[in-house]
């Protein structure tokens, strides 16, 4: 099971183009794996933008989806 949440994060350190280190809701989460890497496209018919999305598995055992849309990150999905 997941929920979406689609909230802001802030980057605290880079790995390449990807964040490292962030913090969502008031605690700092370190990436430990990059599960999975894949683009969406937006909608077309609403002139939509295509997005980044990452799968990740953080140093406290939880697993996200984080997304780049625009060059602004955000806590996209969170898995139980």
């Amino acid at each position: 099971m997941s929920r979406l949440v689609r909230r802001p994060m802030a980057v605290l350190r880079w790995k390449g183009e990807l964040p490292e280190s962030f913090v969502y809701e008031g605690r700092s989460h370190q990436v430990q794996w990059v599960l999975d890497e894949w683009w969406e496209m937006g909608d077309w018919w609403r002139a939509g933008r295509d997005r980044r999305v990452v799968r990740v598995w953080t140093h406290d055992d939880a697993c996200m989806d984080l997304e780049c849309e625009d060059g602004v990150w955000r806590v996209y999905r969170i898995w139980d």
